[in-house]
């Protein structure tokens, strides 16, 4: 078993309040000032994810120790019900790509696209990524452009369906489904423009259950390592493409032990290896048994791959509590430091389901310790 000492510290929080009892799901972006700044979905009136919401900022000016205590709005709600989940990422020209969910109701949710010259001081208009109508999950952070320019946002189609026994005595109505369609969107043009992945994968299990947010990071062969939140206990799955996102292979179990949880990666740029933060069910660590409040979503681990994926090292236990769940990792790296913010669910003050977003700082020399 690995030592259960947490590396870094906390170096900002966002309790729930009365008027905004949701702060969840974040990204974050480095300006050309060096000046870190911090979006996230801010709800108002109630936790569900169809509360209203915006998309809201906080800045730090000495890399990502203390945070403004002022909150700034990025993106206004629009449409009808609410924005959440924003992905932010500078590209190679130098504008600043914002994705994010819009939602119009319960059966409608597409992701959009924003871009900004001016270090987001303003944004432009909005461009649908999507092609038709539907409800499209892209998680927060997920973004990536490939070396060769390529804009690539993974997205799970989910549907609505009809139920499978009938109760007597019960309303028959639809349910959302939780099995996705995995496919993969595609602009090389900066985002003006985009295509849809030709093939896409999906898997259902015999519980009804199913594969969901979608991650996508570039290996340095150039080949691109898709993962997906599994939809019961079990492993996160994965999938590859070797032809710049427009095919993909089957899905198959990976080799993380996880729960219904999403997993995220990125690439430390001062090392070159891989970062994995994920809910790690394979017990290296030492834990409490995780109670059912925490749906499973603890303990919260971070680890370190230099063979692009293969194998993994340097485990660090990030949290562990087993009345709380962690969660929707967003992950990002300054000069000599990784910020990593999460949001923590389970057994709250207010007892919702996620109200709090906590962000940890670690020096890059102490994941590798």
């Amino acid at each position: 078993m690995k030592t259960n000492t947490k590396p870094g510290k906390i170096v900002l929080q966002i309790d729930p309040t009365d008027q905004n009892p949701r702060h969840s799901e974040a990204s974050f972006i480095t300006l050309k000032s060096g000046r870190i700044v911090f979006a996230w979905s801010k709800f108002s009136g109630s936790t569900s994810d169809f509360a209203e919401a915006v998309i809201a900022t906080k800045y730090s000016d000495d890399d990502g120790k203390t945070w403004s205590r002022e909150d700034k709005v990025l993106i206004q709600k629009e449409g009808t019900t609410n924005v959440m989940s924003p992905s932010l990422l500078r590209l190679q020209d130098g504008k600043i790509a914002v994705v994010y969910l819009r939602k119009d109701g319960r059966k409608i949710c597409m992701p959009y696209i924003r871009t900004s010259e001016d270090e987001l001081e303003t944004l432009s208009e909005p461009i649908s990524i999507a092609w038709e109508p539907g409800y499209y999950v892209v998680n927060n952070d997920r973004m990536i452009q490939m070396k060769c320019g390529r804009i690539i946002v993974p997205a799970a189609l989910h549907r609505y369906r009809g139920p499978s026994v009938l109760i007597p005595g019960e309303e028959v109505r639809s349910f959302f489904s939780s099995p996705a369609l995995i496919l993969f969107f595609l602009s090389d043009d900066g985002g003006k423009n985009w295509l849809e992945s030709l093939t896409n994968y999906y898997r259902c299990f015999p519980s009804g259950h199913g594969l969901q947010e979608p991650g996508v990071i570039e290996l340095k062969n150039g080949r691109l390592w898709s993962w997906t939140r599994p939809g019961e206990e079990g492993r996160q799955w994965q999938s590859f493409s070797d032809d710049q996102g427009q095919t993909w292979t089957e899905p198959e179990p990976s080799q993380f032990v996880s729960p219904s949880s999403p997993m995220h990666v990125k690439r430390i740029p001062k090392t070159g290896d891989l970062l994995v933060v994920w809910n790690d069910h394979s017990r290296i660590f030492e834990t409490e048994k995780p109670e059912p409040i925490s749906r499973g979503r603890t303990p919260l681990v971070c680890a370190i791959s230099d063979d692009e994926g293969k194998s993994w090292k340097h485990h660090k236990l990030l949290e562990d509590s087993p009345r709380h769940g962690f969660c929707y990792p967003a992950i990002h790296f300054t000069e000599d430091a990784v910020l990593i913010s999460y949001c923590v669910d389970g057994e709250t003050s207010r007892g919702s389901f996620v109200s709090t977003l906590r962000m940890r700082r670690i020096l890059i020399e102490e994941l590798y310790a």
